[in-house]
C-alpha cells in the first residue's frame, strides 16, 4: 500500500472555516479541548492549549505561573479528585473582546466564574477564576 505525499493524516488540524475570523468560537473550542485534556489526564498535551507563561489564579491567589507548574497542578488535582471533572456550563457571549472570553464552570461541586485571556497565537495565557459566592454547603455550623 503506497501513500501519496498529499495524503491527510489523522493528526492534521482541521480549521472549520475562514469566514470572518470567528475568534470567539475558536477560543471556546480551545477551552473545551483544554478541559477535555485535563479531565482525561492528558497533561502532556497542555502546550497545545496553554501558553508557556500561562498563569492561573483562583480568587486572586496564583496557583501556577507557567506550563510546568500547570502540569504539576493538574496532576495533583487529578490524583486528589479522580471523580471530579471540569465542566463548562456556559460561555458569556456578551463579553468577548477579541482575546478574552468568560465562562461559568463547575469542578468538585463548586462553581467558578472564569475569564480566559488568549495570546496572539491563540493559546490560553491567563486564567482568572473566582468561586461563586455562597457555595459552602456546610455553613449551618456556627
Amino acid at each position: 500500500m503506497s501513500h501519496s505525499s498529499g495524503s491527510t493524516h489523522p493528526s492534521t488540524e482541521i480549521h472549520h472555516s475562514n469566514q470572518g475570523h470567528s475568534t470567539g468560537h475558536d477560543h471556546k473550542h480551545t477551552i473545551q479541548q483544554f478541559a477535555d485534556a485535563v479531565n482525561g489526564n492528558h497533561l502532556n498535551n497542555l502546550e497545545k492549549y496553554l501558553d508557556n507563561n500561562v498563569e492561573k489564579s483562583v480568587d486572586s491567589q496564583v496557583v501556577y505561573k507557567d506550563l510546568k507548574e500547570a502540569r504539576d497542578y493538574y496532576t495533583k488535582e487529578h490524583t486528589n479528585n479522580k471523580t471530579s471533572h471540569w465542566k463548562i456550563i456556559h460561555f458569556n457571549d456578551d463579553d468577548q473582546k477579541g482575546n478574552t472570553i468568560e465562562a461559568k464552570l463547575t469542578y468538585d461541586n463548586k462553581t467558578y466564574y472564569t475569564k480566559y485571556t488568549f495570546s496572539s497565537q491563540g493559546k490560553i495565557q491567563k486564567i482568572d477564576a473566582n468561586l461563586e459566592n455562597n457555595q459552602n454547603p456546610t455553613t449551618t455550623h456556627q
